[in-house]
C-alpha cells in the first residue's frame, strides 16, 4: 500500500504486520511503526481489498482515503 504525508506531500510505501497488527511505513531504507494516532496526519492512496480490511482490523481508523485514492488488486489473487 502507498500512504501520503498530509504536512508535506511525501509518498510512502507500507505494510501491515500482523502480530501484533501494526502499521509498517518505508521512508526510504528506514522503516517505522505507525501509531493509530499518527495516522491522521496520512492518507491512503492506494490499497488491495485485503490491506483495507486489514487497517480497519488493526484499528487505523484515522487513515482516510485520499481523494485520489485507487484500490489495486491483490498480487496473489488467480488470474
Amino acid at each position: 500500500m502507498t500512504i501520503r504525508c498530509l504536512l508535506d506531500g511525501l509518498l510512502l510505501y507500507a505494510t501491515l504486520c500482523p502480530e501484533p497488527a501494526t502499521l509498517l511505513a518505508f521512508d526510504g531504507d528506514e522503516a517505522f511503526v505507525m501509531e493509530a494516532v499518527e495516522a491522521m496526519y496520512y492518507e491512503l492512496v492506494s490499497a488491495t481489498a485485503d490491506e483495507l480490511l486489514g487497517l480497519e482490523r488493526a484499528c487505523y481508523r484515522l487513515l482516510r482515503r485520499a481523494a485520489d485514492f485507487r484500490q489495486v488488486e491483490d498480487d496473489a489473487a488467480p488470474a
